[in-house]
């Protein structure tokens, strides 16, 4: 935020011609109005922002964290599981968080449905292409697999 509202906003806007030291300046003041913005909202006991947080990160986590550890440590995930893991993560963290099934935090299953997706349509889809193997191959010989 606070170097949006410098660079793109006080130097392209308000001040065409500020130097560096005036952009510090201006976002340093930023960064103390968005914080004391911060503390504000999050003393109210009624606020909502921590759940919309975690409702985020159970999303994010859901779609992105299976298939990223998949296409780190398993050299079989296709394209197509990749996808559907995605899709099947976020998916579920939108079905579960309306249902509240088991009052679970909706992270749990997503991450699990969307990890046998990945799982399951990619034992379905045909091999990964051969260059894909290849540096696969060579990333595990250099230990940084």
């Amino acid at each position: 935020t606070a170097s949006a509202i410098a660079n793109d906003f006080y130097a392209n806007l308000i001040h065409k011609t500020a130097s560096d030291k005036e952009l510090v300046l201006v976002s340093r003041i930023t960064v103390l109005i968005v914080a004391l913005i911060s503390i504000y909202l999050a003393m109210d006991p009624d606020s909502l922002i921590l759940t919309m947080v975690a409702y985020a990160w159970a999303g994010f986590g859901a779609a992105f964290g299976p298939a990223i550890l998949f296409s780190l440590f398993w050299k079989r995930m296709t394209r197509q599981g990749c996808i559907a893991g995605i899709v099947v993560g976020g998916l579920t963290v939108l079905i579960w968080k309306q249902f509240a099934f088991f009052g679970l935090y909706e992270i749990i299953p997503g991450f699990i449905l969307s990890s046998i997706a990945i799982y399951v349509v990619s034992l379905l889809s045909p091999l990964p292409p051969r260059p894909v193997l290849k540096d696969y191959k060579e990333a595990e010989k250099m230990h940084i697999l």
